[in-house]
């Protein structure tokens, strides 16, 4: 299904780090020639440079993937051109970068990348232009959701610092557990170590309940590295959580934003809303979606009245 294209790394479940010998996730970027994701793939190799993390360049037939049971023929010849054009972005790079071109079904091209390259996390380009095709873009976030994989999006607009100085957490009261799949999120993270981090709360009440609830969550979860540095947590008025998202980045002036993806609740699914959906459409600045679960199996009943949950 996938054809490697000069590999630099066969197992990267380790390498040489800056900090000693310890692990770091594969950073697999979804590849093409259009500017969000160029802006996508400058903004992956400035991360993987000092973490010496593995970079792999993962382009998809994105009509394989959209029609993975009719049958598209594609000449040797064509296949070799794009290999050469690929090659021809990832020298632009100016560090060590492996191609992959796949072809078929979505979820099973994501899920061998995945297997091949554990711990992976999954980075993606959003489109300045609102009226821009971000489909296969979007049918990959859902089929990493459905995964349990990390994603980090990042703006084609977006001009602040590739390494993360300033962090802002969203969170409630609603207590969790990070999803094994959480790993290369947490990975990046403790390599990274960002100098500021702030749990956003987003409320149409004053309740400082909840903003101490989701300060003991993130503190107690492990998404965050140890030592460290030691979070604060911040409330801002919403009836929107999003809203109250935006307003947050722009008042920390946080330079990441930080969703935890627990799985839907039924009336979510039966409205199609999605908090991190939205954000990921609107964030200014990368977001980076880490996969969670809820830690007991009903909502808490503060939850319940504000409406106040962040899911993918």
């Amino acid at each position: 299904m996938l054809t490697p294209v000069k590999p630099h790394h066969q197992q990267p479940h380790s390498v040489e780090s800056p900090v000693g010998k310890v692990p770091v996730p594969t950073l697999i970027v979804l590849t093409s020639f259009f500017p969000e994701s160029r802006r996508a793939l400058r903004f992956a190799a400035e991360l993987a440079g000092p973490l010496a993390a593995p970079l792999v360049l993962l382009h998809i037939d994105a009509m394989a993937a959209q029609y993975p049971n009719v049958p598209m023929a594609t000449a040797p010849a064509d296949r070799r051109e794009l290999r050469h054009d690929l090659q021809q972005l990832a020298d632009e790079l100016h560090r060590p970068a492996t191609i992959e071109l796949a072809s078929g079904m979505l979820s099973r091209v994501l899920a061998d990348a995945a297997h091949r390259h554990a711990p992976a996390l999954f980075v993606l380009g959003r489109p300045a232009d609102e009226q821009a095709d971000f489909e296969l873009s979007e049918a990959m976030v859902a089929e990493l959701r459905a995964a349990h994989l990390p994603l980090l999006l990042v703006p084609e607009v977006y001009a602040g610092p590739d390494l993360p100085q300033h962090l802002a957490v969203a969170s409630d009261d609603e207590p969790f557990a990070l999803h094994a799949g959480a790993q290369a999120a947490q990975l990046l993270l403790r390599q990274l170590m960002p100098s500021q981090v702030t749990v956003v709360a987003a409320s149409p009440l004053q309740d400082d309940n909840v903003c101490a609830a989701a300060l003991h969550h993130v503190r107690t979860s492990g998404l965050l590295p140890t030592p460290g540095p030691v979070p604060t947590v911040e409330g801002f008025y919403a009836t929107q959580t999003e809203q109250g998202l935006l307003h947050a980045i722009a008042t920390t002036q946080a330079d990441w934003l930080v969703l935890l993806a627990h799985p839907r609740r039924y009336l979510d699914q039966l409205l199609h809303h999605s908090i991190t959906k939205r954000m990921l459409r609107w964030s200014p600045v990368p977001v980076l979606v880490v996969p969670s679960q809820t830690a007991r199996s009903r909502p808490s009943k503060r939850s319940t009245q504000l409406n106040n949950g962040f899911l993918i």
